[in-house]
């Protein structure tokens, strides 16, 4: 009884956490999409430039599975269903998704992403800490890996 109990924690934990780095993430999103609406570099908005373009796009679709790996995960434990293995796939996810918009943000800002006086810089370090709670990447890899029949 007593490990089955520690792995609903477990899940709970991951799934805080994969939660945490959603909302990171929707953060970065919104601040890159902010300022490539109000950036201009040669005569146009840096929005309007493709390699902007594809680094918003894929902070939105990593956003998008990360939101609903973690929907699935704690819907699981909403209905009582153990789901140790959709709550490691939800936080290593959402968790590797965070620290790569954490990066994206700060190269759409550029020298700006690394100041105070944006919250680029923020999210860069702040993602890294999810990285370690609940388990590392290490460990929820190989996890995975065993889950997924290796």
């Amino acid at each position: 009884q007593g490990m089955r109990t520690l792995m609903s924690i477990l899940a709970e934990i991951r799934c805080m956490t994969a939660a945490l780095a959603v909302g990171l993430q929707q953060a970065a999103l919104n601040d890159s999409i902010r300022y490539a609406h109000e950036r201009a570099q040669f005569g146009s908005t840096i929005g309007r430039y493709q390699m902007i373009q594809g680094k918003i796009a894929d902070m939105a679709t990593d956003l998008d599975a990360s939101r609903l790996l973690t929907y699935r995960a704690t819907r699981m434990i909403d209905e009582k269903i153990s789901c140790i293995k959709e709550a490691s796939m939800a936080k290593y996810f959402a968790t590797e998704a965070a620290c790569r918009a954490g990066d994206k943000v700060t190269r759409i800002l550029g020298a700006y992403g690394y100041s105070m006086e944006y919250s680029a810089q923020r999210y860069y370090r702040d993602n890294r800490f999810l990285l370690y709670g609940g388990g590392t990447h290490e460990i929820l890899r190989q996890n995975i890996a065993r889950w997924a029949g290796l």
